[in-house]
């Protein structure tokens, strides 16, 4: 089953997929390149009430910042 979008679980997933697929060495810079990434799609690029946004972005902050400390 797959995470509902916007999740903590969605983003783990999508940072874990994109570094497992590149095999990258310097993880921690390639990590803040995809949350910049998902950050703007989310901004810009998803409508929806600002509200969801607002949820969408904390999960993905929690993620980077957990993720980040993680390496």
């Amino acid at each position: 089953m797959r995470p509902l979008f916007g999740t903590v679980e969605y983003f783990e997933q999508k940072i874990d997929t994109h570094l497992t697929n590149k095999k990258l060495k310097n993880k921690e810079k390639h990590i803040k390149e995809i949350v910049s990434k998902l950050e703007k799609e989310i901004r810009h690029d998803f409508i929806c009430h600002e509200r969801i946004k607002k949820e969408c972005l904390d999960n993905l902050f929690k993620v980077s910042k957990r993720t980040a400390a993680m390496q």
